[in-house]
């Protein structure tokens, strides 16, 4: 099980070489084990993040602990600092804690992730070669498909430099600062891409509420159900996985 996790993270991470990387994924799909450790690698994932919130909240009770037990010159300075604690503690609390719905949400996420993020298809290559943009990023795609994430991101920031709203770039270095991690990137990415108001089908807010639900800082859950609320609202491409993710807040 160590070595299958093992693999499966660093299938995750890009870093199989492309050998490995496709005799995983024709595992994948006849090995119904792999494809379950595949499911607990990413379980494990939420649930270190809730430790870590978990681990926040303790922070704060002993910060709290600490504090008011120290005395102070008046009574009136005593209970002001135990208010503000208090209120700290209570603002904090509901700021960190994990909540079912925000459990079922980042799942719900993950599972998006991993059955179109992992491998993508030629459809999001940009269209007919011919232009040097369009051939970089279907070079990017193909580089992606190997594992190669960090060069896919090279070739993609290149096509960004020299045409900064290509939208198949926008979107395809947002996914790999997606998979990288890189939330920060990744917001600024699809949010580039949700304000082409031009195309056809535009999934920048979709992908922007589903790196927010990864990143779980503070009001980020807020903020991606407004995205999703949107998504719903003005029939944007992810309609339907957005509708699935509120309904699991309710």
């Amino acid at each position: 099980m160590n070595t299958d996790l093992e693999i499966i993270e660093n299938y995750v991470t890009g870093q199989l070489a492309p050998d490995e990387r496709t005799r995983f994924e024709a595992e994948l799909r006849t090995n119904p084990a792999l494809t379950e450790a595949l499911a607990f690698y990413t379980l494990t994932k939420q649930v270190a993040r809730e430790q870590a919130l978990e681990q926040r909240k303790a922070e704060l009770d002993a910060l709290h602990r600490n504090i008011v037990s120290v005395p102070f010159w008046s009574s009136p300075m005593r209970w002001a600092a135990a208010a503000s604690i208090v209120l700290l503690l209570g603002l904090g609390w509901t700021f960190f804690r994990p909540t079912d719905s925000a459990v079922m949400a980042t799942r719900l996420t993950d599972e998006y992730v991993t059955q179109h993020f992992m491998q993508l298809p030629t459809t999001m290559d940009g269209g007919t070669s011919g232009s040097p943009a369009v051939d970089s990023v279907k070079l990017g795609v193909g580089l992606f498909n190997e594992g190669k994430l960090a060069e896919a991101d090279g070739i993609f920031q290149d096509v960004l430099t020299r045409k900064p709203d290509d939208d198949s770039a926008l979107k395809l270095a947002g996914i790999v600062s997606l998979r990288q991690g890189n939330y920060d990137q990744a917001i600024s990415l699809f949010h580039r891409l949700s304000q082409q108001t031009d195309l056809i089908s535009n999934p920048g807010l979709f992908y922007e509420s589903l790196v927010l639900i990864k990143r779980g800082r503070p009001m980020d859950k807020e903020n991606a159900k407004k995205l999703l609320d949107e998504v719903i609202t003005k029939n944007l491409e992810g309609k339907s996985e957005a509708e699935k993710i509120i309904k699991s807040s309710d």
